[in-house]
């Protein structure tokens, strides 16, 4: 993996950019990629590229890279898993190659096939490739969007990058916050593709190819499907179909030659990926993070499966102090509020000590309908039922409720259930992820904010994403797709941008494309089964797991936040401070006196809002990112 990041001028083809600061553009995301820098200027045009080495661990893999005609020239950040068998296809068509790399396959595979080439990669990845003959800068990323990548386009210019922050100095002043994007920041915690945040930088979408020329620009999707309307048949047939497409992309995601381990919890995808990687003749070493006198603490269950499987497993405790508090944030330059980012950030510190590649269970929550989300979708019907005024009497019973035993503690779900009914259907799934409500919106938001977004409906628009194939197949599927495309993104962004701060490359083979179109193509009975997710997984591994191992409630990655912001500790002081820094002017948009009341009532119980200030405290962070503020 690696940091990219480029300026082009279309219309400029003489444009140049002094050398220091384009070092510097460069600089900005060298953790991405410590192993080696590279730039490529020419009239126009700009690449820089830093390193993390993985496959050919030699200079020649150095980046930015010219096709052998010198037509193309590519800046590329991910790995083609298929490449040996796209290397030896292009052999055959004439192709020569000076390296082991996948970037050298990948210009071959463009020059022979051009934009037909996306259809063969098996990988993540992002990339800039330019066309010097026709003048143009195409922009990839990968089917579902494991890989970032920005743009920003204004006067002329489209610059992209790896992160979007990177992007912002001498040459190009950050821009200002875009309203829309921050309401949708406040609803989910997270802004979906393509909003960022900030005006006039986008994301490109995953799946998606974008063309910029002179008087052209083009952005479309090169991979877009659609659940088919007849579902593969529940059947032995569709299970060892399962089974194979599992084995075959976990071993074509082993290839490295940098050390390679295992992120391993107590979790079934995880575990499934372990065992894919044991069956393949390999013992990486395996990384846990556990949780000191918590329920939610995976380690001895990861001991007893990586013992079983005879690899070594490496186990370190979750550190909460204002030090790693203040070391994670550090890291968070999007705005992008995970609580499992400080965990994450932890447990890639640890791996990158022995490991540049890590394999993890990430997306088998969204492929095979593991999320208690799915449960909760399914009982809103139900509960409508229930008269409004008894549910809005049940809804002003809830702060009766415990708030902080539990991740989502029971007061929690109880409202997200209610509030969920009312919304009605399709919005109650979109609603589980919501994270202000608008009552808290109208309390909070500054009054030119509130009329600047009174309008819009980012609820609307997931629910929007179920209904694209509502017509076509089942709730589940429904509720799924619009997960996958919606809030699968901003959990790979929290694996990416934890993990390759420190240098790491974290792979996620149940994410394979055929295995995410196959698996969507299942009946409900082979995803949701008797109140449970995963029924193919689960029977896959009925063979390969202890009984024990199977029936473990699912436990995640995810702390009690409610409590963080309740209980004396060292969020109280981050918090305080971050606090205090906006209520002097440093940020704007929120009625930051009403967010001091708001934390007083949620340290009462009065509230139950513990995401929501965490939202709140990554905006802060974000903000200071942005005007370069460090330290206190």
């Amino acid at each position: 993996m690696c940091g990219i990041i480029g300026i082009f001028a279309p219309s400029n083809p003489a444009a140049q950019w002094p050398t220091a600061d384009l070092e510097a553009m460069v600089a900005a995301l060298r953790h991405r990629g410590p192993d080696e820098q590279g730039m490529h200027t020419e009239p126009g045009l700009f690449f820089g590229h830093t390193r993390l080495a993985v496959l050919d661990l030699s200079s020649a893999g150095r980046q930015p890279m010219a096709s052998k005609n010198g037509r193309y020239l590519i800046c590329f950040n991910g790995e083609i898993y298929n490449f040996q068998e796209l290397r030896q296809e292009l052999g055959r068509l004439g192709h020569e190659f000076h390296t082991h790399t996948d970037t050298e396959v990948l210009l071959a595979a463009w020059v022979e096939w051009g934009g037909a080439s996306l259809a063969r990669l098996d990988g993540i990845f992002a990339f800039a490739l330019f066309d010097r003959l026709e003048r143009t800068l195409h922009l990839v990323r990968d089917h579902l969007g494991v890989k970032p990548l920005f743009y920003w386009q204004e006067s002329g210019i489209l610059a992209f990058a790896s992160e979007p922050l990177a992007l912002f100095g001498s040459i190009i002043s950050c821009p200002e916050a875009e309203p829309a994007d921050l309401d949708t920041y406040f609803t989910y915690n997270y802004i979906p593709a393509p909003g960022t945040g900030l005006k006039n930088l986008r994301q490109l979408p995953p799946g998606h190819l974008l063309s910029i020329s002179i008087g052209q620009f083009s952005l479309m999707p090169y991979w877009s499907w659609r659940p088919r309307s007849d579902p593969v048949p529940w059947s032995l047939d569709a299970q060892e179909r399962f089974c194979e497409l599992i084995t075959r992309s976990v071993t074509s995601q082993l290839v490295s030659d940098a050390p390679l381990g295992l992120f391993l919890s107590g979790g079934l995808d995880s575990a499934t990926v372990a065992l894919g990687i044991h069956g393949a003749g390999r013992q990486p070493t395996a990384f846990c993070l556990g949780f000191e006198q918590s329920r939610f603490d995976e380690t001895p269950a990861a001991a007893a499966f990586a013992r079983t499987l005879g690899m070594p497993l490496r186990s370190s405790c979750f550190q909460w102090s204002e030090e790693t508090i203040r070391a994670t944030l550090a890291v968070m330059r999007e705005p992008m509020a995970d609580a499992s980012c400080f965990p994450m950030h932890q447990l890639a510190l640890a791996a990158r000590q022995e490991c540049t590649v890590i394999l993890a269970g990430d997306g088998g929550d969204e492929l095979l309908a593991g999320y208690d989300t799915y449960k909760a979708s399914q009982w809103t019907p139900w509960i409508r039922r229930i008269p409004v005024g008894i549910r809005n009497v049940l809804l002003s019973l809830t702060p009766c409720l415990p708030a902080d035993q539990h991740r989502y503690s029971p007061r929690l779900v109880m409202e997200r259930l209610l509030i969920g009914a009312a919304a009605g259907p399709w919005r109650d799934h979109a609603s589980w992820r919501r994270i202000f409500s608008p009552e808290l919106k109208r309390r909070l938001y500054e009054e030119e904010f509130l009329l600047a977004t009174e309008h819009l409906d980012p609820v609307g628009a997931y629910a929007d994403k179920m209904l694209e194939i509502a017509g076509d197949r089942s709730p589940l599927t429904a509720w799924q797709y619009a997960d996958l495309h919606h809030f699968l993104p901003s959990v790979l962004a929290k694996v990416d941008r934890m993990s390759m701060a420190t240098g790491l490359e974290v792979r996620v083979p149940l994410l394979n494309r055929e295995l995410v179109e196959f698996c969507f193509q299942l009946p409900d009975e082979a995803r949701r089964f008797k109140g449970k997710g995963k029924r193919i997984l689960r029977e896959w591994l009925v063979s390969r797991l202890s009984r024990e191992h199977l029936s473990r409630p699912k436990a995640g990655f995810l702390p009690p936040v409610d409590g963080w912001f309740r209980h004396a500790g060292p969020m109280f002081v981050v918090f305080q401070q971050h606090l205090d820094w906006a209520r002097q002017g440093g940020a704007g948009w929120l009625r930051w006196d009403e967010v001091a009341r708001v934390w007083q009532e949620h340290q009462r119980g009065r509230l139950n809002v513990g995401f929501a200030l965490l939202g709140i405290l990554q905006f802060i962070n974000w903000h200071r990112h942005q005007k370069g503020v460090q330290g206190w």
